[in-house]
């Protein structure tokens, strides 16, 4: 919709502090810990369009608040009103495609996947600019609902149930972690070091994937396993590691957009309030990356112990082979760690 909004002095600073405090935008060079870089921000701004991914939790705050017109929890509301207006401000465009995939790879419904994307364009023209300044202003904490059209959006070439390279991987990657999470007689340096020797035999290097299994395995705080990985029923152990996948997918998806910026006309940012995903991004984007968080965690003997390793290998590495389709081996190897997982539960019945 377009439509004027007038920004002042005092609401321009509450939403640019509150975007800060809350430490929501992500992006490796302009807010690697969550708090933007004014003056990257600016220039980057200055040479090329601004795009923000959002999250799924984010996505579905917005599309139940537009619909039902209100939310119970008002700083929920509120936040969605400082996003929005944020985003105005700075003349960014809002992606919802990997939050909408999430959902609809999960209903296996390209149907669904389009009905969403139908409502969240409809979003933008349903609202003028200045009606989300005052909801992040708490100036108000309801919006006239939506009547969303439920028609579904045409010549869209994106298989939404589909849930892509990186998410089969992510699977794959979280069976593996699960088995030796519950491995009991194993130390926290062997478990990282196995699992880093299993992932460059069979997939490729995910540096935000690695963050979290080191977190994970060294017991950090509100890092927590893939939901059910320590019950005895394998359908709820895949479930959980299936659901907690996506957070290492939207890291990956995105970081291949940010790090191949020359090749997209947009410069594309992220946008959650989950504490597991802001911890995986903040760590792996720290001083000195995963060589400052192996330092962090682990006795220097330790450390030592995994960068010889890990030095080791990357300099004798060959990239697995992932053959002509690459969703055949993903799966087979998925379905590999389902039977490796099964005979660790067979095992513990006995």
């Amino acid at each position: 919709m377009d439509d004027i909004i007038i920004f002042d002095d005092e609401s321009i600073n509450f939403i640019w502090n509150t975007i800060q405090q809350q430490q929501i935008i992500f992006h490796p060079d302009i807010a690697p810990d969550g708090k933007i870089k004014y003056d990257i921000f600016a220039e980057t701004k200055r040479k090329k369009a601004l795009a923000l991914f959002i999250d799924r939790n984010i996505l579905s705050s917005l599309l139940k608040f537009c619909e039902m017109g209100s939310l119970k929890n008002k700083a929920e509301s509120q936040l969605i009103g400082v996003i929005m207006a944020w985003t105005i401000f700075n003349d960014m465009s809002i992606s919802a495609g990997p939050a909408i995939q999430e959902r609809a790879s999960q209903l296996h419904s390209q149907e669904k996947g389009l009905f969403e994307l139908q409502k969240f364009l409809e979003i933008f023209d349903a609202y003028p600019g200045q009606m989300w300044l005052q909801v992040a202003m708490a100036q108000r904490t309801e919006i006239p609902p939506i009547k969303f059209s439920n028609v579904s959006i045409d010549n869209v070439t994106v298989d939404y149930s589909d849930g892509g390279d990186h998410y089969d991987m992510a699977v794959a990657s979280l069976l593996h972690a699960v088995r030796l999470y519950r491995d009991q007689t194993k130390r926290p340096v062997e478990k990282v070091q196995e699992f880093v020797q299993w992932m460059y035999d069979y997939l490729l290097v995910s540096e935000y994937l690695l963050t979290y299994i080191i977190m994970l395995f060294t017991g950090q705080e509100y890092i927590k396993a893939p939901k059910n990985a320590n019950s005895n029923d394998l359908e709820k152990i895949v479930a959980g590691c299936e659901n907690q996948a996506w957070d290492i997918a939207y890291l990956t998806n995105w970081s291949t957009l940010y790090s191949n910026t020359e090749n997209y006309p947009e410069e594309f940012l992220f946008a959650t309030n989950d504490v597991l995903l802001k911890r995986i991004f903040i760590n792996c984007n720290a001083p000195y990356r995963l060589n400052g968080l192996l330092f962090n965690v682990f006795p220097k003997k330790e450390y030592n112990q995994l960068m010889d390793y890990i030095e080791s290998r990357m300099r004798n590495r060959v990239k697995p082979n992932f053959g002509d389709n690459p969703r055949t081996y993903f799966q087979k190897l998925i379905e590999k760690e389902k039977q490796e997982l099964k005979i660790q539960l067979d095992f513990i019945r006995q």
